[in-house]
C-alpha cells in the first residue's frame, strides 16, 4: 500500500484529502441542520444550501484550477444548481483568492526568463483579479498601464485528473443527478484545456479584435506577444465591472436595452 500511495503525485493526494475534508464538513452542516429541524419541526434547507456552498467553494478556491472552474461553469446554468450554489459559485469568476507573489515571479521566470520588475517599468505584487484558473496583476511599460494574466502551476496538466475526482464529488456534496452533469462534463473538459492555452487565447484575442473594430460601443486591449507565454498573457489596461455588479446599480432602461 505504502508503494502504490509513493507512486500517487503529492498535488493529487492534496487534492483528494480536500475533497474529503470538505465531505466532512457537509457532512456536520446536515447533522447540524436536522438537529435544528427536530427543534423547529423544519428544514431550513436554504441555510444548509448555504452553508455547503460556502465550505465547497473555500475548498475549491484553494485548489484552484480545473475543479473551480467547473463550479464556476455550473453556477452559469441556473438549472443545474441550487441558488444558493450558483450564486456562491459565480463567484470564481473574478474574486477568488490570489496566488502568492514568490509563486508569480516563479511563473515568469520559467516562461519569460526574467522576474516581472526586470520586464515592467512597475509591477503590482497583489493580484488585481483573481480567477478559477488565473489572475491578473496591473503592471506599467512605458506609460502605458498594462493587465498581465499569470496562470496558476500545474493548471493545464491537472485538468483531467482534476475533474474525475470532482465529478463523484460534486454529484454527492451538492446532491446533483449524474444525468443532470455528465452532458457538460466532455464539453467542460474541452473548453478548459483551451482556456489552459494561452497561446491560442493570444491568437483568438487578436483576431477577434481586429474583425470586431468597426463595431461601435465594443472595446478590446492591446495584446503584446513579445510580453506573453504559455502562462503569461500581457494586455493594455481596460476599466470595468463584472455585468452583475453593473446589474445591481440603479440603471436607466435605455442603457439596459443598449446592453442587452
Amino acid at each position: 500500500m505504502a508503494k502504490e500511495l509513493d507512486r500517487i503525485p503529492i498535488g493529487k493526494v492534496r487534492r483528494a484529502s480536500k475533497f474529503v475534508t470538505t465531505g466532512a464538513k457537509v457532512g456536520a452542516n446536515y447533522v447540524k441542520a436536522y438537529s435544528k429541524a427536530a427543534f423547529k419541526g423544519k428544514l431550513d434547507k436554504e441555510e444548509l444550501d448555504s452553508e455547503n456552498a460556502k465550505d465547497i467553494y473555500d475548498s475549491l478556491s484553494e485548489l484552484k484550477g480545473s475543479a473551480l472552474k467547473m463550479a464556476q461553469l455550473l453556477s452559469m446554468d441556473q438549472n443545474v444548481l441550487p441558488k444558493a450554489y450558483s450564486d456562491k459559485f459565480a463567484m470564481a469568476q473574478y474574486s477568488a483568492p490570489p496566488l502568492s507573489y514568490p509563486l508569480v515571479k516563479k511563473t515568469f521566470i520559467e516562461n519569460l526568463g526574467k522576474e516581472p520588475n526586470q520586464i515592467f517599468d512597475s509591477f503590482g505584487k497583489t493580484a488585481s483579479n483573481a480567477a478559477s484558473m488565473g489572475q491578473v496583476h496591473k503592471a506599467e511599460l512605458n506609460g502605458e498601464k498594462l493587465a498581465v494574466k499569470v496562470q496558476y502551476p500545474g493548471v493545464g496538466d491537472s485538468i483531467k485528473s482534476d475533474l474525475k475526482l470532482a465529478k463523484p464529488f460534486a454529484l454527492k456534496l451538492m446532491n446533483v443527478k449524474g444525468k443532470e452533469v455528465e452532458p457538460y462534463m466532455k464539453e467542460v473538459e474541452g473548453k478548459l484545456l483551451e482556456e489552459a492555452d494561452y497561446a491560442l487565447e493570444l491568437r483568438q484575442s487578436m483576431d477577434f479584435a481586429e474583425k470586431c473594430d468597426k463595431i461601435d460601443g465594443v472595446f478590446f486591449p492591446n495584446y503584446y506577444p513579445d510580453l506573453s507565454a504559455p502562462q503569461i498573457l500581457t494586455m493594455s489596461w481596460l476599466e470595468g465591472e463584472p455585468i452583475g455588479a453593473w446589474m445591481k446599480k440603479e440603471q436607466s432602461q435605455q442603457k439596459r436595452d443598449r446592453l442587452g
